[in-house]
């Protein structure tokens, strides 16, 4: 914890990087966006049924999907969450507590995975001193969650970085087509050929070191809650259901996995993922669960030098620091 002058002078700190920040090119949201309707709303006759209703070891929450004001992010697991009101439905206030209570519960996300995501969460937000966030401040380009050759979203210099893009993620279904279940080796070809692609046509195109990670992070973090975070083993309609309709497949029989997904397990599962398909590493970068804790409190993760002082900004508030 730190001492009540410690956090004087964070809070000084932070006053004067507001400032400052206003004349850099750090961008940070203040407008909310409209977003579609959710694909696919809960209907009369599930209202009705004991499974959707009933919340005890054996039944699930319903989709319920946003409603006008609600916001949702480019992330589809944040937005799955949210669809079934596991974390809050409108997408608004997210802390620190909140996040990992939900993330626990509706995925088994370790409590190390929600304290450095959510405090970079914190950081895209232009408020961060409130310690909180909203889902649609997460679309900021190369924070965290948001980067070029997505998955599932287009990016950024397309005007549209937050919205399900069904042709993007066509092409990394195509990659599965003839079998039932996700692997490391096929997730991995799926994931480098999105990097492949948008370099050649996005003439804005971004891959340093940390987006690096973060794009490899994206493709272990379906693995792993939708399979297993060890083996990256899921099957086909789980990844659907989650990516299509930002739903959490419990009707087709999905349930959180036993073990947790941590920033530990997600940087064993890159570190495979990049031997699979063989991408060559950035020179100086290491695969490693200190390089994936360096890249989301926004330090370079080769040279240790601060990228997003926003961040570190929140981290020292938050009571993060090298060794957490």
């Amino acid at each position: 914890m730190h001492s009540l002058l410690t956090l004087t002078t964070l809070l000084g700190t932070t006053s004067a990087l507001s400032g400052m920040l206003s004349n850099t090119n750090l961008p940070r949201s203040s407008t909310s966006k409209k977003i579609l309707p959710g694909p696919r709303l809960v209907s009369r006759e599930e209202i009705s049924s004991p499974i959707l209703t009933k919340r005890d070891n054996t039944t699930y929450p319903p989709f319920l999907g946003p409603r006008p004001g609600d916001v949702r992010s480019p992330c589809p697991g944040l937005n799955a969450l949210a669809n079934h009101d596991i974390c809050p439905r409108n997408g608004k206030g997210y802390t620190i507590p909140l996040l990992t209570d939900c993330l626990k519960r509706g995925m088994n996300m370790g409590a190390d995975f929600s304290l450095f995501v959510g405090a970079a969460g914190i950081g895209s937000s232009p408020n961060f001193l409130s310690l909180e966030f909203d889902l649609d401040q997460l679309d900021h380009h190369d924070m965290v969650i948001e980067h070029d050759a997505s998955l599932s979203r287009a990016d950024a210099s397309t005007g549209n970085n937050y919205s399900f893009n069904q042709t993007i993620w066509d092409t990394v279904l195509a990659y599965y087509d003839g079998t039932t279940e996700t692997s490391i080796p096929v997730a991995a070809k799926a994931k480098y050929n999105r990097v492949q692609t948008e370099s050649k046509r996005d003439p804005t195109f971004t891959y340093g070191p940390v987006q690096f990670i973060f794009s490899y992070g994206e493709t272990a973090i379906y693995l792993s809650t939708m399979g297993d975070p060890t083996t990256g083993v899921a099957p086909i309609e789980y990844v659907r259901s989650l990516f299509e309709e930002e739903r959490l497949p419990y009707e087709e029989g999905w349930r959180p996995t036993a073990e947790p997904t941590t920033l530990g397990s997600l940087a064993a599962m890159i570190f495979e993922l990049n031997i699979a398909n063989g991408e060559e590493l950035p020179e100086g970068l290491t695969l490693t669960e200190s390089t994936l804790k360096a890249v989301l409190r926004g330090l370079d993760p080769i040279t240790g030098k601060v990228l997003d002082p926003v961040l570190q900004v929140v981290g020292g508030l938050l009571g993060i620091t090298s060794s957490s």
